[in-house]
């Protein structure tokens, strides 16, 4: 399976600008079968939404699946969306969806909102972890402030996975701390790890990229440049991942 990354420049608060980025990358790769985008990929990071400046779930999941069916490429990423199916005060939600040309709607509701900047007075926490099995790959799903806790994306027997995907505005003031996670939940979970994080600047923060996908052992499989708009491909080789997880089976012995 040919997975793309793309590491966006997300303009402010603009959904129409952002989704003309995402188609325009999908038709420079025709032959990806899945592209990964950042969170919050159409608005950029909204701590508080205001009325008006987030999409409506259901305009968000038959828009990607428009796009999908369009090119025939299945779409992960983070929005902010107003569900109002969702109980109690708070009808917002910062949610990775993975959608398939064939028509199927996954979504993962992101479990830490990032406290020190107040994400949780603006979204509903999820509270269920979400796993997507398509073209017999299972793909876990998480969302930036996801990445700083092993225990939520641990690797179990009764949720197995593949592929973790974690989307994310993440800081250039913490980028090694990016660069870092992404790799130990890798090595640790004896998966690949994809993380794609943004470019550009918001209200609050730089961010300067470091999108990639991480080998089982920890080394870098493909990389977008620092600080550039751009995409990179890589095929993840599921023969040798179960062949390393069957010689030295650390995951599934716990």
């Amino acid at each position: 399976m040919k997975i793309s990354l793309f590491q966006q420049d997300i303009a402010w608060l603009s959904p129409a600008d952002n989704y003309q980025k995402i188609e325009d990358t999908l038709r420079s790769l025709p032959d990806t079968e899945l592209l990964v985008m950042p969170e919050m990929c159409t608005t950029g990071f909204i701590t508080i939404p205001q009325p008006g400046q987030i999409e409506r779930a259901a305009d968000v999941e038959n828009r990607l699946l428009s796009l999908a069916r369009k090119y025939d490429t299945a779409l992960c990423g983070s929005f902010a969306v107003v569900d109002d199916s969702l109980e109690g005060p708070l009808h917002n939600a910062n949610r990775c969806y993975f959608i398939t040309p064939e028509g199927d709607v996954s979504f993962y509701d992101k479990h830490h909102l990032y406290t020190p900047g107040l994400e949780h007075k603006g979204y509903k926490a999820g509270d269920t972890r979400t796993t997507v099995r398509w073209r017999d790959i299972t793909f876990r799903l998480s969302v930036c402030f996801d990445l700083r806790f092993p225990t939520w994306l641990h690797y179990d027997n009764e949720l197995p996975y593949d592929i973790l995907i974690c989307v994310a505005n993440w800081p250039a003031a913490r980028q090694l701390a990016w660069d870092t996670l992404l790799r130990a939940r890798a090595i640790e979970n004896q998966a690949f790890c994809i993380g794609v994080n943004r470019i550009g600047h918001d209200t609050m923060c730089d961010y300067q990229g470091g999108s990639c996908a991480i080998h089982p052992y920890g080394h870098i499989l493909a990389s977008c440049t620092d600080n550039e708009q751009s995409t990179c491909t890589f095929e993840p080789d599921m023969q040798k991942l179960n062949d390393f997880r069957k010689k030295f089976p650390v995951v599934l012995t716990e």
